[in-house]
């Protein structure tokens, strides 16, 4: 999937008129990106793309990382009657698989 790809589908993704730019997806797209490989390979990779079978809990978890801005780390919030818990991160990371062996 192209970089333009990801792009128009992480805004139908976010599903609301908000204005994201193309280098602040990037940013998050970074971020998730680095998150995946470390799961994948605790040992370290000199792997820099995460594998196409792998797309999907990509995308999501850009989502989720974006969606997150703001509220940094928050584990719970309640204010006025309205309870917001973040959805783990470790909940989108525990569908791949890690790949492990004996560090080199």
């Amino acid at each position: 999937m192209t970089l333009e790809e990801r792009f128009e589908n992480f805004k139908l993704m976010l599903g609301n008129d908000e204005v994201v730019t193309q280098d602040v997806f990037e940013i998050y797209l970074r971020q998730a990106r680095r998150k995946i490989l470390n799961h994948r390979y605790p040992y370290g990779t000199s792997l820099v793309e995460v594998e196409p079978r792998f797309e999907e809990q990509l995308l999501e978890l850009t989502v989720v990382l974006y969606n997150q801005r703001g509220g940094e780390g928050q584990a719970r919030h309640v204010e006025n009657g309205v309870t917001r818990e973040w959805r783990s991160v470790n909940e989108i990371l525990s569908s791949i698989p890690r790949m492990v062996g004996i560090p080199k």
